[in-house]
């Protein structure tokens, strides 16, 4: 599958429930700055090798399947008995560190549920973010937001504080950059 026709197939399937999700969530918060461009680029960063995997699966069977980052190696406090120890669940990868309480309800098999969860935990680093930085610059402000849900709000912090970039202590290095690329790729369809 190329990366287009997976977009499409993220599109194709998810869309409707994330902008479900957005209506929804701005009857608490009108000034909600997501787009379904943006949530549906962070879903594709998170998940769309898992989504190439399962592509000939029906939708409903693919969505109990999407968990990811794991670990399986002896000692690792995560990981028990040779098993993998997943750590994050849903499209958009709810990490059970963080987020304990939302995985072991199962709701991150909801792809609805679990882009309302995605939202919530955007607006925690937005708010964060806001709290700790003085950033003026709307995109720089929505790539602050981007990489602290990937690696912490706390580390977004402390790179741009230290001038590394915003995306320094993400993985690879380049979260928010890709979720940027994946958003152009969604707008291209």
């Amino acid at each position: 599958m190329t990366e287009r026709s997976i977009m499409k197939w993220y599109k194709d399937n998810l869309l409707s429930l994330v902008e479900k999700a957005i209506e929804q969530k701005k009857i608490k918060t009108p000034d909600l700055i997501y787009t379904a461009d943006w949530l549906l680029a962070i879903a594709f960063r998170e998940t769309w090798t898992l989504v190439s995997r399962y592509h000939d699966l029906t939708f409903e069977n693919m969505k109990e399947l999407i968990k990811g980052d794991y670990s399986n190696r002896p000692g690792d406090p995560d990981s028990y008995r040779g098993e993998k120890s997943y750590h994050g669940f849903g499209f958009w990868q709810i990490d059970t560190g963080s987020y304990p309480d939302f995985v072991k309800t199962g709701y991150w098999k909801d792809p609805f549920k679990c882009c309302c969860k995605a939202i919530d935990v955007l607006e925690e680093k937005r708010r964060y973010l806001s709290d700790k930085l003085v950033l003026t610059d709307p995109d720089a402000i929505h790539r602050s937001i981007t990489a602290a849900y990937n690696c912490g709000q706390g580390n977004v912090v402390k790179a741009i504080r230290s001038k590394l970039g915003v995306d320094y202590y993400t993985h690879e290095k380049n979260y928010s950059a890709m979720v940027w690329k994946y958003r152009e790729l969604y707008n291209l369809l």
